[in-house]
C-alpha cells in the first residue's frame, strides 16, 4: 500500500510540474505595428515598448512598416498570424488601415492606437493632442513674427494624420488672427533629420530672402532644417518644431536660432499605452478614467527659452 501511495503522489507530482511548466510556456504576445524606426522619436518608441515588454515578462513582435501603408497592412496580417494576443498601432495614415483593423475586431484582439490619430474599432488611443500642438506654435508663431511674414514648412509624410493636425492647427490661427502672415511652400522630409537639411536646401534655393521662419513638423526635420540655415549663413531665421527632442532643448537653451518646440514624449506615450493593454489583458478592464474609444492624452506643452530647463533630461532616450 506503502508502493501504491508513492507512485500516486509521484505521479500528482509529475502532473502539477506539466501543468506548471505549460503555464509557464504560456507567454503573452504583444504585436507592435510600427510606422517607421527612420528617426530618434520612433527608435524611443522602440527602446520603451522593449523596455515595458521585459518588465511585464511577454514577448514584444514589433514590425517595421516603412512609412507605407501597404507594408503595415501585411505586417498586421503577418502578426495575426502569429498569434498576438493584443496589438499597439502607430497608423501610417488614419483611415488606410480600415480593412485589415476589421479582421482584427473579428478575433477579439485588444488594439491600442499611439501617436497617430486611427479610424476603427480600438481600445484607446494615447498621444498628444495634434491639432493643438499646431496651434500653440501658431500663436507663438505669430507673435514673434509681430504678424506678418512668410514661413516655410516642413512636413512629414502624405496623409499623416500628426501632420494633418500640426499643420491644420498653424493654419488655423494664422487665418483668425494673423492673417498676414504667408506660407511660401510646404516641403516632405519624412520626419527625417536629413531629409529635413535637403528640404531647407532647395527653399533656400527657391525662396532665399523671402523667408522669415522655418516651421517644421517635428525636431529631427527642424535640426536638419538648422544645419542647412547656417550652412547658407541665414543665422537670423528663426526655426520651430514638434516633439520635445533633447537635441532641440539644447538648441532652445541657446537662446539663438532655435526658438521652440512642443512636448510629445514617446517614451511616456509608449510606456502608458502598454500599461493600458496589459491592464485590459490581465483583469478585462481599461484603467479608472480611460473609456473605451477614448483620447489619453499626453501633456501638450509649448516649450521656449523660459521654461525649456524644466523639460530638458540629459539622460532621457529622446
Amino acid at each position: 500500500m506503502v508502493g501504491k501511495g508513492v507512485k500516486v503522489l509521484v505521479l500528482m507530482l509529475l502532473l502539477l510540474s506539466t501543468l506548471s511548466g505549460i503555464a509557464e510556456a504560456k507567454q503573452l504576445k504583444i504585436g507592435f505595428a510600427h510606422v517607421a524606426l527612420n528617426c530618434p522619436y520612433y527608435l524611443a518608441m522602440k527602446a520603451t515598448a522593449e523596455e515595458k515588454a521585459k518588465e511585464y515578462g511577454v514577448e514584444l513582435l514589433l514590425l517595421n512598416a516603412e512609412n507605407e501603408i501597404e507594408k503595415q497592412i501585411k505586417d498586421i496580417e503577418t502578426l495575426l498570424l502569429q498569434g498576438v494576443d493584443a496589438l499597439i498601432v502607430n497608423p501610417v495614415t488614419e483611415y488606410g488601415l480600415r480593412p485589415v483593423m476589421q479582421k482584427v475586431k473579428e478575433k477579439g484582439i485588444p488594439v491600442v492606437v499611439i501617436d497617430r490619430p486611427m479610424y476603427g474599432d480600438y481600445l484607446v488611443y494615447v498621444g498628444i493632442d495634434q491639432w493643438q500642438a499646431g496651434r500653440l506654435q501658431g500663436e507663438f508663431i505669430g507673435q514673434l513674427l509681430g504678424g506678418k511674414g512668410n514661413i516655410i514648412e516642413i512636413a512629414g509624410d502624405p496623409g499623416c494624420p500628426a501632420g494633418k493636425g500640426r499643420g491644420g492647427g498653424l493654419r488655423e490661427v494664422l487665418s483668425e488672427k494673423y492673417p498676414d502672415i504667408k506660407i511660401l511652400a510646404t516641403y516632405m522630409a519624412h520626419y527625417n533629420k536629413a531629409e529635413g537639411m535637403k528640404a531647407m536646401e532647395d527653399a533656400i534655393a527657391a525662396y532665399g530672402d523671402k523667408i522669415n521662419l522655418v516651421y517644421a513638423h517635428n525636431d529631427a526635420m527642424a535640426l536638419g532644417a538648422l544645419d542647412a540655415l547656417r550652412a547658407a549663413g541665414m543665422t537670423n531665421i528663426p526655426v520651430c518644431g514638434v516633439d520635445g527632442q533633447k537635441e532641440a532643448y539644447l538648441e532652445i537653451m541657446k537662446g539663438e536660432q532655435y526658438k521652440s518646440t512642443v512636448i510629445n514624449n514617446p517614451s511616456e506615450i509608449t510606456a502608458k499605452a502598454f500599461d493600458i493593454l496589459m491592464e485590459y489583458l490581465q483583469t478585462g478592464k481599461l484603467p479608472e478614467g480611460v473609456t473605451k474609444g477614448g483620447k489619453v492624452i499626453t501633456g501638450t506643452i509649448l516649450v521656449t527659452k523660459e521654461n525649456v530647463e524644466r523639460y530638458y533630461d540629459p539622460n532621457s532616450i529622446f
